[in-house]
């Protein structure tokens, strides 16, 4: 199978859905600028992932060190009999009794995951998919990732990534528990708010010194997912961001403004409020109406047809990840976007246009053609998504 092309004109989904569909074996090559990405499959399920000029096993010791799981020293002992015995670091590390093979199994399904889905972002590249190279991955404590489960997953991170980065910022920025947060950490606090494990976890790492890198490197979490809980601590006023260290990221893009301004809404935190007010600064008035959406009352109106191209591209991106799983799922297409409805893929209102109407759907052989239209109700061609698998 040649596989060969750019993102644009073949989506990193659709290159996952293909692979494991036709359960090929071989090695997947990414690039986007300097940064290359490999990822292995074995009938077309992830095993390995690789991001250069750092390969996963230096990775490795660092997490599990940082983390500590095992110590400084354990890992120094351990690459000096590496270098011996030319075996793999984490079957040394097990070997050695530093660490147990379920602890090791978990450690390296989140390094492979983390590196896999941090691709989901990727707008721009150039792919290659080769079933010559061989191989190389530790088969005794790999579980591989099937492609319906990375789907699922990259249609969820796509959803929520754009509003956490926001809130989070840049990875230099430093992070600090509030009193709030101290209070819901101490022992005597037995009518303060309910942590979960994860929310433990990850408030008694923000001491004002680390920075969000730091806390996903020492995180026994995903990167998606420490950052998912950062955000939803500083919602919830338990976590604040430092003046010290904190780096202003990119201006926030109006088609995510508002949309993180509707998301938002009813937190405990002052954050929905501001937002909304800059939205209201930018557009007008964003309101949204359970029948037809996200609307706006007044400004200007370049840019409220800009901000509604954008909600809807990023509804089209969720129903096309949506028939990909259903398709790994049932072995074809839906005949009617209300399937993935009923097998709890979407919700209703995710079949709707910002503008009230449902996207048009046509049922291919092997594929699908999916369309939006514009304000006035026109095709738009940049609002359009056509898959058909079997002539890949």
């Amino acid at each position: 199978m040649a596989l060969q092309g750019t993102l644009k004109d073949f989506s990193l989904a659709d290159i996952f859905q293909l692979i494991g569909l036709q359960k090929k074996s071989g090695v997947l090559t990414l690039k986007d600028g300097a940064e290359v990405v490999t990822v292995s499959f074995l009938d077309g399920s992830v095993v390995s992932a690789d991001s250069l000029p750092k390969r996963m096993e230096d990775r490795l010791g660092t997490v599990l060190v940082k983390s500590q799981q095992i110590t400084e020293e354990q890992l120094q002992s351990a690459l000096k009999l590496q270098k011996q015995t030319l075996k793999r670091l984490g079957t040394v590390l097990v070997e050695q009794k530093y660490i147990g093979p379920a602890a090791l199994k978990e450690a390296l399904r989140i390094q492979v995951s983390q590196t896999v889905y941090r691709l989901f972002r990727w707008r721009n590249g150039e792919y290659k998919f080769s079933q010559d190279q061989k191989l190389d991955y530790d088969r005794d404590h790999v579980e591989p990732l099937s492609a319906e489960s990375v789907l699922m997953e990259g249609a969820r991170i796509l959803d929520e990534w754009p509003m956490i980065e926001k809130r989070i910022g840049v990875y230099a920025g430093i992070f600090r528990r509030t009193q709030a947060g101290d209070k819901a950490l101490s022992a005597e606090a037995r009518s303060g708010p309910v942590l979960s494990a994860e929310e433990k976890t990850i408030l008694q790492g923000l001491d004002g010194i680390k920075t969000v890198q730091d806390l996903i490197d020492s995180s026994a979490f995903s990167e998606f997912d420490t950052c998912r809980v950062l955000y939803e601590l500083v919602g919830r006023d338990l976590a604040e961001k430092s003046a010290e260290g904190s780096t202003p990221g990119k201006a926030l893009p109006v088609r995510l403004a508002a949309r993180e301004a509707h998301l938002s809404t009813g937190m405990p935190s002052g954050w929905a409020w501001l937002l909304g007010l800059l939205v209201l600064l930018s557009i007008g008035t964003a309101v949204w109406n359970p029948a037809n959406g996200l609307t706006a009352a007044t400004g200007g109106e370049a840019l409220e047809v800009n901000l509604m191209r954008q909600v809807s591209l990023t509804r089209l991106e969720r129903i096309r990840y949506a028939l990909q799983v259903y398709y790994l799922q049932n072995g074809g297409y839906p005949k009617d976007l209300n399937y993935l409805v009923l097998g709890g893929l979407l919700r209703s209102q995710d079949l709707w246009d910002p503008w009230g109407r449902e996207y048009d759907y046509r049922f291919l052989i092997g594929g699908f053609e999916l369309k939006g239209r514009d304000k006035k109700g026109e095709e738009d061609p940049e609002l359009s998504i056509r898959s058909v698998i079997a002539q890949r």
